[in-house]
């Protein structure tokens, strides 16, 4: 009946396979195929989402896009899954992680060597190697950031943001980049990317989203205009994964916006 055309909808069947790939539900084949066929597809529509976003200044479905490519790459449910779950095999042991009080990959890290002997112990040796593989490629970064030319920015002029990220390097990376991404139930093999974001909390607009790659270090910048209010404004800048959760990274922007030069020369006129 008409229920059952609704279920056959591209949307909902679309919409369905996803949330079956967060809940890492088990599918007969041909479910399993055209989940595939969809992940396959997801996430250079996320992209086309975030370049959307950033075009129109939207800064909250710009980010909720971000979040959504994290999701589809660990298969995890962001919020309601602990962040742990994204390291292979660890779903066999998330009730000890619980009782441990290890929420996030970071906390697997900081464990004892024999506390984390403990926690994993029934893994194979093969097991336990691939969770180390994990846990050394995942992103721990420092960033450093200084606002160019603070005291002299002006009501939508040209300002930037100098950036330097340094990564904690597993020195069996061959070379100064990453390799791919560990993502255990995404089917395709897939880089790891990132995205700056600028945006204004309060008015939740978005200023620039800049798509960058994190290799051992990077420096850049990030070129944007400054609001058009001259006053005091508290941004947020944001470092987003595309590939994992748990490690993107959030900073406070405070800029004294002062009047543009062009209209007190006009007022005076």
């Amino acid at each position: 009946g008409e229920g059952d055309a609704r279920w056959n909808s591209p949307r909902v069947r679309t919409h369905l396979l996803l949330q079956a790939h967060f809940s890492r539900l088990t599918l007969p084949a041909d479910l399993a195929a055209d989940q595939a066929w969809v992940l396959a597809r997801v996430l250079p529509l996320l992209q086309a989402m975030v370049d959307v976003a950033s075009s129109m200044g939207w800064m909250q479905p710009a980010l909720a896009a971000m979040e959504l490519s994290q999701m589809v790459v660990q298969a995890v449910w962001e919020g309601r899954d602990p962040l742990v779950k994204q390291v292979p095999h660890v779903g066999k042991v998330l009730d000890r992680c619980k009782q441990a009080g290890i929420e996030s990959v970071f906390d697997l890290m900081d464990m004892e060597d024999s506390e984390r002997a403990q926690l994993l112990h029934g893994l194979s040796t093969r097991q336990v190697a691939e969770i180390a593989g994990f846990v050394n490629r995942y992103p721990n970064i420092e960033v450093e950031h200084q606002i160019v030319d603070a005291d002299t920015i002006t009501a939508g002029a040209s300002m930037a943001v100098e950036l330097s990220l340094d990564r904690e390097w597993d020195e069996d990376e061959d070379g100064e980049v990453p390799g791919p991404a560990i993502a255990p139930f995404f089917p395709y093999t897939r880089g790891e990317g990132w995205w700056v974001v600028i945006g204004d909390p309060r008015t939740q607009a978005l200023l620039v989203v800049k798509r960058i790659s994190v290799g051992r270090q990077l420096s850049t910048a990030v070129e944007f205009a400054a609001p058009e209010t001259e006053s005091v404004h508290e941004l947020k800048m944001f470092l987003m994964c595309d590939a994992y959760l748990g490690c993107d990274q959030e900073f406070d922007l405070k800029i004294n916006v002062l009047p543009a030069e062009d209209e007190s020369e006009m007022e005076e006129d």
